[in-house]
This record gives structure tokens, C-alpha cells and sequence, in this order.
């Protein structure tokens, strides 16, 4: 019966182990692509296995310098930003991203962040999303063991002690979890994107008739803001914001 049990479950998992092995030999094979020069069928294929729903930043990362490698700069940029998002201390995929955006004609100034801000996004950034919930667990699971030695003591120092690290554990594992929900939900947050229109004007109202505050070209990026119908107001590093058509970016 067990026999059984076991096959059932193996010819039922099976699919799921073809697809993972398919999606893997595809990754090699653009990976070949690339290797050989052979650009965009590296694209395609890389292409391919994020219309299956697989995102990574590896994907994300060897597409932006396949673009790079066409001179498509903003097709690499866009590309290494939503590596970037996956995993922020990448530090190839932060140089490329700084290389290709030397190749385009927007300078803009970043406006200087209060050093609180800064601790926090570094913060943010110290694990993903699935390592801060690790952590989190195991902060939890360590609380609960001193709430089980708390209970079968009865040595009142050693509830003491007991009683003091199970809070400062519940403390780190309700600070982990925040921490981890925020960054999960910073990485599945659409609210910046590249500007794909060559020239942009931007614009004091939702209005094409109205004034031009400034211009953009296209590579650079923008947070998002509220948005009109076909309109989407715009923030960039500098603080200035205005109004451009939603046509003219794509979301990271």
C-alpha cells in the first residue's frame, strides 16, 4: 500500500519535475545564445520563461545585458531595474545598471535622503522576503521554547530569565515580520517605471494643452503617482513632478 501511495505521488509530481528541468535546460540554452553572440534568441528564450511566470533576477539580469549588448539601452535598463527589485545588493547587476545610464541624456540630481530613511531601506534590503520570513519563524519558534520552559519551572529566577529573553524574541519576531512584509511588499509594488518614449514632455496638468514644466528622454526613471485616465502624474530623483501620457513608460 505504501508502494502504492509512494507512485501515485511521484506520476502526480511528475509533470511539476519536467517543468522545472525544462525551464532550467531553456536558461542554459539562452544562456548558450548569449555566449555565442546570438543576442536576441537569447531574448527569446529568456523571454519565453517569463511568459511561464518564472521571474528571478538572473533572467532579469542576462536580458538587460543581451539589450546592452544590442545597443538597446533602455530596454537594458528596464531590465536591470527589475533585477534590481528582486535583489537590491546584487552588485553586478547595480554596476551594469549604472553603466547603461551613462548612456542615456538625462542627468538627474537625486535629492539627498534624511539618514533615518537610509538606515531603513538599508534595512529593507538586508535579506529578501523569504529570508526575513525565515528569520522570523525562527525568532518565533525560540520564543515559544522559553514560553515552554517558563511553564515547567519553578524556580523563580530561571522564570525570570526565561519570562525576559521569550519577550525580547516576540519583540524580534514581530520586528522581522514587519520588516519582511515591507519588503515584500516594496518588490511586488509597481510604483516606478522607465520612460520608453525617445522625448517626453512633461506637463503641469493632465492636459496636452497645458504648460511644459520639463523634459525627459527616454531610459530614465520615474515614480508614480496618482494618475487620469490616460494620464499619470510623475515624480522624478529631484523631487520636480508633472503629467505625461501613460503610453510613453513601461512599470517595473
Amino acid at each position: 500500500m505504501k508502494k502504492f501511495i509512494s507512485l501515485t505521488i511521484l506520476i502526480a509530481l511528475m509533470p511539476l519535475f519536467m517543468w522545472a528541468e525544462s525551464a532550467k535546460t531553456l536558461f542554459e540554452i539562452a544562456g548558450d545564445h548569449y555566449q555565442k553572440g546570438e543576442y536576441q534568441q537569447s531574448i527569446s528564450l529568456y523571454d519565453s520563461l517569463i511568459h511561464q511566470n518564472l521571474e528571478s533576477a538572473a533572467i532579469y539580469y542576462n536580458m538587460g545585458n543581451a539589450y546592452f549588448k544590442l545597443d538597446q539601452v533602455t530596454k537594458a535598463i528596464y531590465f536591470y531595474e527589475k533585477a534590481k527589485k528582486l535583489e537590491p545588493n546584487n552588485e553586478d547587476v547595480t554596476y551594469n545598471l549604472e553603466l547603461a545610464n551613462t548612456r542615456i541624456a538625462d542627468r538627474i540630481e537625486t535629492v539627498p535622503t534624511f539618514f533615518l530613511k537610509n538606515w531603513w531601506n538599508i534595512l529593507l534590503n538586508t535579506f529578501t522576503e523569504k529570508q526575513w520570513m525565515y528569520l522570523n519563524t525562527s525568532m518565533f519558534i525560540i520564543f515559544l521554547s522559553f514560553v515552554v520552559l517558563f511553564f515547567t519551572t519553578n524556580k523563580t529566577n530561571l522564570r525570570k530569565f526565561y519570562f525576559g529573553f521569550g519577550l525580547f524574541f516576540l519583540s524580534l519576531s514581530i520586528l522581522n515580520g514587519f520588516v519582511g512584509y515591507r519588503s515584500y511588499t516594496i518588490k511586488n509594488s509597481h510604483n516606478t517605471a522607465i520612460i520608453f518614449t525617445p522625448t517626453v514632455n512633461i506637463k503641469s496638468a493632465p492636459d496636452e494643452k497645458s504648460s511644459t514644466l520639463f523634459i525627459l528622454h527616454q531610459g530614465s526613471k520615474i515614480k508614480l503617482l496618482s494618475e487620469s485616465q490616460q494620464w499619470q502624474k510623475v515624480k522624478i530623483a529631484n523631487g520636480s513632478e508633472g503629467w505625461l501620457l501613460k503610453s510613453d513608460f513601461m512599470t517595473i
